[in-house]
């Protein structure tokens, strides 16, 4: 049986890459972090908040779960002034 964490808001100490995209975040900037576990099997989430909010927006179309990969498209984050 599966399960996941609560997402958490982290500011990152080192380099990570985002299990979405695959780009760098860098040390400093904010990530979202979840804990997927199933079976035996555990996994650490990282993700930037638009690519956290993404999954969550595919995941919602598709009745709140989906399967994915790593390598999705970043979504861009243009500012509104």
């Amino acid at each position: 049986m599966s399960h996941v964490t609560e997402t958490e808001t982290h500011r990152a100490n080192k380099n990570h890459g985002c299990s979405w995209c695959g780009q760098r975040i860098n040390s400093g900037e904010v990530y979202q972090r979840y804990r997927y576990y199933d079976g035996g099997d555990a996994m650490t989430i990282k993700m930037h908040p638009e690519c956290h909010s993404a999954m969550q927006e595919a995941a919602a179309e598709e009745g709140g779960w989906i399967e994915w990969i790593t390598g999705q498209d970043r979504p861009t984050t243009e500012s509104k002034t």
